[in-house]
């Protein structure tokens, strides 16, 4: 150090002597992938790689003793995962940090496995897994949750085979990441969110990785918020060789986003096929009706047109059919005048001669009925006697002396008394 216009002034080394000093103290156990992996070799004192953070692509320089590489039980490659134990240094010359490794252990597919297996069964002791606690689908769903990543191709997929297809279905989406650190609360977030609103299923898909990128899947706390929500929820997770707790612990497991996509749409294909089916039986029987009808619809057809042609005639024969109608008017009337003519002339003789016949008979009727008339009988000198109740007298027993009768004769009226009988006549 030096003193320079009073201020004390580092040189680069200096500077880089106490940084390095600084870095030693720091040590930690990384986890990365080993990369540019440079094995034994005789030139140099270490061997060097480098670690490389699988999200970021950061890397870390690591060097490593041939001594500790020689006593591991498994070989170091590019790609692998490892996780390492060490503490930082500086390369004073060129003023790089690296890491200075003391330990070394092969993190990767297989412990992540064994601690995959392990939750399994923890999982399965709790009865996340059974049959009786698994919801059902509806039949159609229409309204729809869809967590996963807006830029994955598994959402495309997924897409590709529901709403694309039938635009009837109404999905919200829920934007997570899929994959990293903040993926597996981000799940659960949006899990929970979408479980309060009604939705008809929930559909978490995803696209395949390694089982460390597939690990917000098999997380714990994503696998009970799956289990206890009141919406059943489909998960379709990567390919089909890949199975995570999520899929595990969801009402229906999906093998791929597309398989997912297609048992939400399953009875909507169903029913499209079904009415293809009808559409194409229906098109058959008509073309088949058509075709055992073709002659009969041909013979209508002329039907029609004769038809259509004796109608086009219609007004010419009304035409002729009126005059007709009315010529045989006139003669029916001309006919039925003279004919009443005729009659009511021989109505009038037939009724002249037998008045005057009816007139006979009553002349000769009237002269008898005179001829035998009390007032003819009167004229001629007869009279008629009634006793004093106008009962006419025809016999002197019906009469007593004394009493008082009435004589009638053709002029006037005699009022006597009866002073004698005589049973003979006197003529």
């Amino acid at each position: 150090m030096k003193l320079i216009s009073g201020r004390p002034v580092y040189s680069v080394s200096e500077v880089n002597s106490f940084a390095r000093d600084s870095l030693e103290k720091m040590s930690f156990w990384v986890e990365g992938e080993v990369s540019s992996f440079k094995g034994l070799n005789t030139h140099y004192r270490y061997l060097y790689f480098d670690l490389k953070d699988s999200q970021t692509k950061y890397k870390l320089p690591c060097i490593l003793e041939p001594e500790i590489y020689n006593a591991l039980n498994f070989k170091v490659t590019d790609g692998q995962k490892i996780i390492a134990l060490g503490n930082l240094t500086l390369w004073e010359k060129d003023g790089r940090y690296q890491m200075y490794v003391h330990q070394i252990e092969e993190f990767g597919e297989g412990i992540l496995l064994a601690q995959l297996e392990m939750l399994k069964k923890k999982l399965e002791k709790r009865g996340y897994f059974k049959m009786e606690f698994k919801k059902t689908l509806p039949a159609y769903p229409t309204n729809i949750a869809v967590i996963s990543s807006s830029v994955s191709d598994a959402w495309q997929d997924f897409k590709k085979h529901s709403i694309d297809l039938f635009p009837l279905i109404k999905i919200t989406f829920f934007d997570v990441v899929v994959q990293g650190e903040k993926s597996a609360q981000q799940i659960i977030s949006a899990l929970k969110k979408a479980d309060q609103m009604s939705f008809d299923t929930i559909v978490l898909v995803r696209g395949g990785g390694s089982i460390e990128d597939l690990s917000p899947y098999n997380d714990e706390a994503v696998a009970e918020a799956i289990f206890k929500a009141k919406t059943p929820i489909v998960v379709g997770v990567g390919h089909e060789k890949d199975v995570t707790i999520a899929q595990l612990v969801a009402d229906i497991a999906a093998s791929t986003p597309t398989d997912a996509a297609k048992i939400i749409t399953a009875n909507f294909v169903t029913l499209t096929h079904q009415l293809r089916f009808y559409l194409d039986q229906m098109s058959k029987s008509i073309t088949i009706f058509f075709s055992l009808n073709f002659q009969n619809l041909d013979l209508l057809l002329n039907k029609l047109i004769f038809h259509k042609q004796s109608y086009q005639e219609i007004s010419t024969r009304f035409a002729f059919l009126e005059q007709s109608l009315s010529g045989a008017r006139r003669k029916i009337f001309d006919h039925s005048q003279n004919a009443l003519q005729s009659l009511f002339a021989s109505l009038k003789r037939s009724w002249g001669l037998n008045f005057h016949n009816a007139s006979e008979r009553h002349k000769q009727i009237t002269d008898k009925l005179y001829l035998l008339s009390p007032k003819n009988t009167l004229s001629r000198g007869y009279s008629i006697a009634t006793d004093s109740q106008n009962r006419i007298l025809r016999d002197i027993k019906s009469v007593a002396i004394g009493s008082k009768i009435k004589v009638r004769l053709s002029k006037g009226l005699l009022l006597s008394k009866v002073l004698e009988k005589q049973a003979r006549q006197v003529l």
